[in-house]
């Protein structure tokens, strides 16, 4: 193998994915093995260097979970490059494998393309090209396991969802494709009923046109829409929920359908409504006893006037000890309304706790989702150069494959010339 002088690189790797991977690469080249291992060392994280293919499936056996990417060479001892990469694929078809070849090599082309190659570099190998395509083949790898990881959260976050919350699923005109056992149970439908209804088969008549308006505006641009909804069940009855509204994406970013979460307040709105009622109640008693402890005052008065000093004396004192107990029962009206309004803020602030932390997981699930969504596109961008490559090199590989039918033809037909020579020479020979 030949490589180029190139030594010094003007590939930045300082933030680059190299630096927190390692690499296998065979060279049986002696002198070109070690030049370029001591250029590959101050780059990659870690590097495993082998001279042939049998030291490279030691290497890669004895260390397979830490190597992120293979470089080898096509024509050494003992094994080759190609039975190398054989061998790597009955253990792993996706460790990215890319080799070091010659344009006039078309069946290695064509054999190493079988194997899954993920690039090839041409001879002689220049050292920052290399590097650019190692970068870019690592970044989209890491991608690819990160997308992975992305859906996976994104799957534990909706199993999560659908076990403790109201989950439905709509098409972009709002008709249910999916309910949760949970959203069947509170709004009385069975799935059958559900799937196919349009969402609004349980929109209670006391909420406003403008709440639902506002939802699909938010939606529809692609936001998330939170709020608390007046329910209506099968059987007429009302449920409240706090809900959560968000798109999820397609591969391309576009709308592709709507996903609902709730959890059911009805409880908690009917205390509040009670606790709230009380209170009214409370503060209404509350004014009546001031009203009538002042009427009793003035009446008081006034009938002291027309009394004796002894009647007047007697009538203030039960009159006093009258205004000491209303008093006292307006007071504890008063610590009985505090109480109850401390309760009430206690369980509000609970309940947007709950919605707070529900909101997060949420809102959580969403970005992890559109995040997915851009990684892809990225992947989906890379494979197509990629297949664009495979594209070309397949073209080329029939360009070349043309130009040795043809040569084959020629060297056919000046066979044939060499043998019309002989057989007239051959002739001319035996006349003589």
């Amino acid at each position: 193998m030949a490589t180029s002088n190139q030594t010094n690189t003007n590939f930045s790797v300082e933030d680059s994915i190299l630096k927190r991977s390692t690499l296998l690469y065979l060279e049986d080249d002696e002198t070109i093995g070690q030049e370029t291992f001591s250029i590959f060392e101050k780059v990659f994280g870690k590097v495993y260097f082998g001279k042939d293919g049998q030291e490279g499936i030691d290497l890669y056996n004895n260390h397979k979970n830490e190597i992120d990417i293979i470089l080898t060479d096509i024509n050494m001892p003992n094994m080759n490059g190609l039975e190398f990469m054989s061998e790597v694929r009955k253990l792993d078809f996706e460790i990215p494998v890319l080799i070091i070849t010659a344009f006039n090599d078309v069946n290695i082309l064509t054999r190493a393309i079988k194997l899954n190659v993920a690039d090839y570099i041409v001879k002689p190998m220049q050292l920052n090209s290399t590097l650019k395509i190692l970068n870019k083949i690592l970044t989209n790898r890491h991608n690819q396991k990160l997308v992975l990881k992305q859906q996976n959260e994104l799957q534990i976050y909706k199993e999560i969802l659908d076990r403790e919350n109201l989950v439905s699923e709509t098409d972009l005109k709002g008709y249910i494709t999916y309910a949760n056992d949970i959203f069947c149970k509170v709004s009385g439908y069975t799935k059958e009923e559900l799937i196919g209804a349009n969402h609004n088969i349980v929109r209670h008549p006391d909420v406003s046109p403008k709440v639902y308006e506002q939802m699909w505006q938010t939606i529809q641009n692609g936001n998330i829409w939170k709020g608390k909804i007046k329910n209506k069940a099968k059987d007429g009855s009302a449920y409240y929920v706090k809900a959560t509204v968000f798109p999820v994406l397609d591969e391309d970013g576009n709308i592709e359908k709507y996903m609902a979460s709730r959890f059911v307040v009805t409880e908690d709105e009917e205390e509040k409504h009670k606790l709230k009622k009380f209170i009214m109640k409370q503060k209404s008693d509350q004014i009546k006893h001031e009203k009538q402890l002042k009427e009793e005052f003035d009446d008081a008065v006034h009938f002291a006037k027309m009394q004796k000093d002894e009647q007047v004396a007697k009538f203030i004192h039960e009159l006093n000890e009258q205004i000491k107990s209303l008093r006292t029962k307006n007071a504890d009206n008063k610590g009985r309304i505090i109480s109850l309004e401390n309760k009430l803020k206690e369980a509000l602030d609970k309940n947007d706790d709950l919605q707070k932390g529900y909101q997060i997981r949420i809102e959580k699930l969403h970005k992890t989702s559109v995040l997915a969504v851009e990684n892809y596109q990225k992947i989906k961008k890379r494979s197509d150069i990629i297949s664009e490559k495979y594209e070309k090199a397949q073209e080329g590989i029939k360009t070349f494959q043309g130009y040795i039918d043809e040569y084959r033809e020629k060297i056919k037909n000046l066979e044939d010339v060499i043998a019309a020579y002989e057989d007239k020479f051959g002739q001319l020979g035996r006349l003589k």
